[in-house]
């Protein structure tokens, strides 16, 4: 060996062979001999991948940061008092620096010792009188997790003086500090990322993953002998119980318990793959836990080992488990049903539980002797939320069921009221012995029955505790339901979480609603919900026997919510080690010992106390508990809680929140290229609209239900249908069709209270009609028909109510039928804008300008009729009204057909059949998707640029006329002196031109604004003439209210005005015309605004320009 020399004048002996005979450096060292014994192995051939990774690993020690070490040796008795054990130690820090954490009792001893030693040492004295600082801390010898070795020197006499910021465990070699720190990191539910990252910040030593492992290993360790020792008092004292109650079974006590399992992670009902699982036994008289069992899949240890083809090493393993994570559940309750006797001296002879899974049969089937004699008890509130999952299925599937008087939300919610009420009032006749266990259980399995006769108005078979038959306490709706006046089906998709499946409905309060009389009339209610559900509460009522003692697995449910606080949320894998089952027998602690478990497990496990703030906090945390539970359970409190909650919800479920994030966010899709997209529209009429016409008729045969049908819902959203054509008639084809476009393919509306009374009263209404019609001698019959699609234009299709047959022909029939919350008659509501009928001298008509106006037209020519009934039916007052209408061919082939194929083919079908909607940036515009055609006797003048280019001494003159409307006013001068803009977009204007004494009238529609603003000079109008095809430009509209400059107008042009308005221009007035006139146009009504005794003057020619 080479010579070593001495790196440090401070720490330790020098370096050499003769180091063990000099003298110490510290006082009272004994002088050591070492005798060095060399044992030589002959050295075998390595392998080559040894060597490799040798050589590796020394490249690797050589490239590593080399700071400066010192080396100081530490010397410790060995056990029998004779000889010395000296180690070698390296410490890096002499400066110690940031945060630690020392126990106060510690510090008090090191103090008082560095104390004396001050007061008596001459040279500290000496230093003192001089205003020095006798003793310095020097180094940080040791960094033991949080806990810390640190030396302080006399700057007198230098000696050194060692103390530890905390003390160890009895009887372990642990930090009390570490132990601590770890005890509270699983407690609340972190690991050592999260230690570390706070000390870190706080400028502290962490503690390393191995010490913290070993830690929470030996804390889970502690926790199990204390959990274990617990459960056999609560075993005990169920014992105790069930002999005071007289429950036995073969002479052993028997015992009702609530089982329940969980997994480590999180399984979204379809991912059955976590590593850890656990379950527990639960005494239903105590609350406690009489079983509990862990199982894990892996080892880290033991599939490190595996991969790298080795013997793994001596270690604790926890893999305890090879079958699938669903059996894990039915294999611990199996265990603990099975050491029952053994362990505790009874007998779990009814178990409560949640009925998914194999636990009952296998108890059933494998413990030995009493196990065929186990009762299952069904968990009251799991039935009613897969009851509540089963109606939520029928109404995803069918939207149908939706509406007033079908599965609204308020009826689904009730219906399961229904079902928990019942449960719990015939537990509640067997408890007070009103009826015997049998005769409870037939009544139950009735009433369960009978639950949805009861909710939907139907009382007859009801129970006698149904507060509807004697008309005892009516319906309100105050409790978690959605209030008659408030749209049912805006809110329905709010609430639709899965922990809503466990709440609503469940409270007593709902309950007891539930008893009362329902505000649906049974004769509204459609009979296949009635049958769906039916089927449904039939399964529930054969768990009849099961369900009577109103029982529920809450307890299990509460000790898996405590166990998620320990392991983080199931959000981290704790299976590679023993993290997993110590976390899980921590959250059994917490159940058996209270809100106070910790530091009363930590002096039993420690034999130390748990200290003043440990015992504070969890003393204080027990007083929260109890006045959260008290504030919580106030009504004033829950009231509060729902309204805020229905706030939240409803801003969530907005339009604007669910293209901000869900299934219906935006998202950037390009478009279609143009001939793509024709391609693709082709592809789609072909395949979707050109039907032959055996197709059509089969359609119409299958469709007789109407809106029962869907395949009437499916073929009716490809085409434009009669009740939809008025908006679209009636629509500005200038106008953005955004809107329309989605209220005509992607509208949410099932329907409401109109539409629904429309469906129902529509045979009443059709007999009605026809004993009308008897009373007019006229005997009609009327059939139902399903949907009529035109065989010329196949894209559009009609639904009537009815063929009506006669003796003199056949025809159509529709129906409206009108619901009015006030006694209003049809003369009465006529006198209102919006309604379908007018009066027109003393007799009722159809508005000509109404949407069914277009809908009855679009009806007879779709289904080729000459006429249709239309009739309107109120009931409050009763009256019927039928107006009958023919078939006017000119409006169909000149203004209908026209604008619905237009809008058809430039609006629909392009979002039929490649959808733009939810995808940025949205629903295609078409632009001016209707342009009127050419009408007879005007000239068109295309290749024309239609500008006011006129300059002096040229022979153009032009001549114009705007038609007066009730929003728009001539440039005159208002109160403040600012001349009023003439707007003239989405106006309709008429020109008159005159260009080489040839004169000719324009009339057309102002479309946009090409450049600058609407009314304000310079601005350049985008003009659709009724004879043209292609729009113009026209820069000249405006000219004419010019309030900046001031014109001149020849004699002649002025008594040419004089003599067409027999009126002189004086003053104000004619300054007012000077503005008007410019240009050789001018532009009308004139001074009609100014002077209502003006005229309108029609027609000016004026001389050259000025």
């Amino acid at each position: 060996m080479g010579s070593k020399r001495k790196t440090s004048k401070t720490f330790g002996l020098g370096s050499g062979p003769a180091k063990g005979k000099r003298t110490s450096i510290r006082c009272g060292r004994p002088t050591v001999n070492f005798v060095i014994r060399r044992k030589r192995i002959k050295r075998k051939s390595l392998p080559l991948s040894l060597v490799l990774k040798r050589i590796k690993q020394t490249t690797i020690s050589k490239k590593k940061n080399t700071k400066e070490c010192h080396k100081f040796f530490t010397s410790e008795l060995l056990e029998n008092g004779l000889k010395l054990k000296i180690r070698e130690r390296k410490m890096h820090n002499l400066s110690p620096q940031g945060y630690r954490f020392v126990n106060l009792d510690s510090l008090q001893g090191h103090v008082s010792e560095i104390t004396m030693h001050v007061c008596l040492c001459p040279s500290a004295i000496e230093l003192s009188s001089k205003n020095q600082s006798p003793i310095k801390l020097v180094s940080e010898e040791r960094k033991l997790g949080l806990a810390t070795v640190l030396c302080a020197q006399c700057e007198g006499c230098h000696k050194q003086f060692k103390f530890c910021t905390s003390p160890s465990l009895p009887e372990s070699k642990r930090f009390d500090v570490n132990v601590r720190a770890v005890w509270g990191s699983i407690a609340t539910g972190n690991g050592p990322s999260h230690l570390n990252e706070i000390m870190g910040t706080m400028n502290s030593p962490g503690l390393s993953s191995t010490s913290f492992s070993a830690i929470e290993q030996e804390v889970g360790e502690w926790w199990l002998a204390a959990l274990q020792e617990n459960m056999l008092q609560v075993g005990a004292e169920e014992r105790r119980i069930a002999m005071e109650n007289g429950c036995f079974h073969q002479g052993i006590p028997a015992i009702t318990v609530i089982t329940d399992g969980g997994w480590s992670k999180r399984t979204h009902k379809h991912s059955y793959n976590a590593l850890g699982g656990v379950a527990i036994i639960i005494g239903q008289a105590t609350k406690k836990l009489l079983h509990i069992g862990v199982r894990n899949k892996y080892c880290y240890v033991c599939s490190t080992a595996e991969k790298v083809n080795t013997i793994p090493t001596e270690h604790t393993c926890f893999k305890n488990w090879s079958e699938d994570s669903q059996s894990m559940e039915a294999d611990i309750v199996l265990e603990g049903f099975k050491q029952a006797e053994s362990k505790h001296g009874l007998r779990y002879i009814r178990v409560v539980g949640d009925g998914d899974s194999s636990v009952y049969a296998r108890i059933r089937e494998e413990v030995p002797g009493w196990g065929r004699y186990v009762e299952k008890e069904e968990c009251a509130n799991h039935t009613c939320k897969c009851f509540r999952s089963n109606l939520e299925k029928l109404v995803s599937e069918n939207h149908l069921y939706k509406g007033r008087n079908h599965l609204t939300k308020t009826t689904r919610v009730r219906l399961v009221s229904a079902l928990r009420s019942a449960i719990r009032m015939r537990s509640k006749d067997v408890e007070t012995n009103h009826l015997t266990k049998p005769e409870a259980i037939s009544q139950l399995r009735h009433d369960i029955k009978n639950s949805v006769f009861h909710v939907f108005g139907l009382h007859s078979n009801c129970s006698n505790f149904c507060k509807a038959r004697d008309n005892v306490n009516p319906i309100t709706q105050d409790h978690h339901v959605i209030p008659p006046d408030q749209p049912v089906e805006e809110t329905l998709d709010i609430f639709e979480e899965q922990e809503k499946l466990w709440s609503e409905g469940s409270s007593l309060a709902a309950q007891e609603e539930a008893r009362g009389e329902s505000s649906i009339e049974y004769s509204n209610v459609e009979q296949y919900i009635i049958q769906d559900v039916t089927s449904i509460l039939n399964r529930i009522a054969e768990k009849a026997h099961r369900l009577i003692s109103n029982t529920t697995t809450n307890l299990a449910e509460n000790w898996m919510r405590i166990r998620t606080k320990f392991d983080g949320g199931k959000i981290y894998n704790l299976c590679n080690r023993g993290s997993w089952h110590g976390r899980c027998f921590g959250g059994g602690l917490r159940m058996n010992f209270g809100p106070k478990w910790s530091p009363i497990v930590w002096e039993q496990a420690t034999t130390t106390k748990a200290g003043k703030f440990f015992d504070e906090y969890y003393a204080r945390h027990e007083k929260n508990l109890i006045s959260s539970r008290k504030y919580k359970s106030k009504p004033d409190t829950q009231q509060l809680r729902w309204k805020r909650k229905m706030k939240v919800c409803k801003q969530s479920n907005s339009k604007k929140a669910r293209q901000s994030y869900g299934t219906e966010a935006m998202d950037y899709t390009p478009d279609k290229s143009p001939s793509d997209l024709s391609n693709i529209k082709d592809k789609y009429i072909q395949t979707h609209i050109n039907i032959g016409i055996p197709q059509m008729n089969a359609i119409t045969n299958s469709t007789s239900q109407q809106s029962l049908s869907g395949l009437w819902h499916t073929e009716r959203r490809k085409r434009l249908t009669a009740s939809n054509f008025g908006p679209i008639i009636r629509r500005n084809p200038s106008l953005k069709v955004l809107n329309l476009v989605k209220n005509l393919l992607y509208s949410t509306f099932k329907g409401n209270r109109h539409t629904r009374n429309g469906l129902l009263q529509e045979r009443t209404s059709i007999e009605e009609y026809t004993l009308k019609k008897a009373e007019q001698h006229e005997n009609v019959t009327v059939k139902s028909t399903g949907l009529l699609i035109a065989h010329e234009h196949p894209f559009l299709a009609a639904s009537a109510d009815g063929i009506v047959s006669t003796a003199s022909g056949d025809g159509l029939l529709e129906i409206k039928n009108l619901l009015h919350n006030k006694p209003v008659n049809l003369y009465q509501a006529s006198e209102k804008s919006s309604f379908c009928l007018e009066t027109v001298s003393g007799h009722l008509n159809l508005k000509s300008t109404h949407n069914y106006f277009y809908q009855c037209h679009g009806l007879m020519n779709i289904c080729n009729y000459p006429w249709i009934d239309f009739v309107v039916r109120t009931l409050n007052p009763h009256q019927l009204f039928i107006q009958r209408i023919f078939r006017d061919n000119t409006l169909w082939e000149n203004i209908m057909l026209p604008k619905l194929k237009a809008f058809y083919f430039n609006a629909i079908l392009p979002e039929l059949c490649s959808p733009r909607n939810g995808k940025s940036p949205g629903i295609r515009e078409p632009g001016i998707w209707y342009i009127a055609p050419t009408q007879p006797g005007k000239k068109t003048t295309t290749g024309r640029k239609k500008k006011n280019t006129a300059k002096q001494n040229n022979d153009f003159v032009s001549e114009a006329n705007i038609e007066p409307s009730a929003d728009q006013t001539p440039c005159t001068r208002s109160k403040r002196g600012r001349p009023r803009l003439v707007k003239f977009l989405d106006k309709r204007i008429e020109h008159k031109w005159i260009v080489d004494n040839t004169s000719e009238w324009y009339k057309g529609t102002v479309l946009s604004v090409k450049s600058g603003r609407d009314g304000v000079k310079g601005a350049i109008y985008e003009v659709l003439y009724d004879s043209d095809d292609n729009p113009y430009e026209i820069n000249h509209l405006c000219n004419f209210k010019s309030a900046c400059q001031e014109l001149h107008v020849d004699a002649s042009t002025a008594s040419l005005c004089k003599s067409q308005l027999g009126l002189s221009f004086q003053g104000k007035v004619w300054r007012t015309f000077l503005r008007l006139v410019k240009n050789c146009m001018l532009m009308l009504p004139l001074l009609h605004s100014a002077n209502p005794n003006f005229g309108y003057l029609s027609r000016v020619k004026f001389g050259e320009p000025f």
